[in-house]
């Protein structure tokens, strides 16, 4: 065998363990890193919301899920009993400078659409609503899908306490709840 076949062995060889050693550290470390991200655990999700605004969940509601992703945090919260047509609230908040009010609406738009063509339904506006959110002025763009069951979903946007928060209500057009919708959002301070 020749230097040059000796040393590419060497090389190729360094190389595979390298792999092998940063897949299996990916391995055993990517889920506490996944499990650090999104939690189910109440007092994790109350975390997050704390960290986006504070607010008075609806009676009967809590934090069901929290998502901590470096530039991104969000809280859905959800009734406690698991009603499949109750409305439910989603607050995202971004500390990035990058992205503007009109990108991140757009953004939540098209992914939720994106969600709502996958079912062959479509998304449509269908009216604005002006709210008060932390003493500001938001305006809610409301959309209902075009299939059954007929869903709707209010987003709009304020400043949060660490930057861009996007507020989302989605739930059954049937059972939707304007005043609960109002006294969720005028308690976000």
């Amino acid at each position: 065998m020749s230097r040059n076949t000796k040393i590419a062995l060497i090389v190729i060889g360094a190389l595979v363990v390298l792999c092998a050693g940063i897949c299996g550290i990916s391995f055993l470390l990517l889920p506490r890193f996944a499990n650090n991200i999104v939690s189910r655990q109440p007092a994790d999700a109350k975390r997050v919301g704390a960290e986006i605004a504070e607010y008075t969940l609806p009676a009967g509601y809590a934090e069901v899920m929290g998502l901590n992703m470096l530039v991104y945090k969000m809280v859905v919260i959800a009734p406690e009993n698991d009603q499949r047509d109750a409305m439910i609230f989603m607050l995202m908040a971004t500390n990035t400078s990058d992205i503007n009010q009109a990108q991140m609406e757009r953004q939540m738009q098209q992914s939720f659409q994106q969600q709502f063509g996958a079912s062959g339904s479509q998304l449509r506006v269908v009216g604005q609503e002006s709210v008060t959110i932390r003493g500001q002025a938001v305006n809610l763009s409301v959309a209902e899908n075009d299939a059954s069951p007929k869903l709707r979903q209010a987003i709009g946007a304020f400043d949060g306490k660490n930057g861009l928060t996007i507020v989302m209500v989605m739930g059954a057009v049937e059972h939707w709840d304007n005043a609960l919708l109002r006294e969720f959002l005028s308690s976000i301070r």
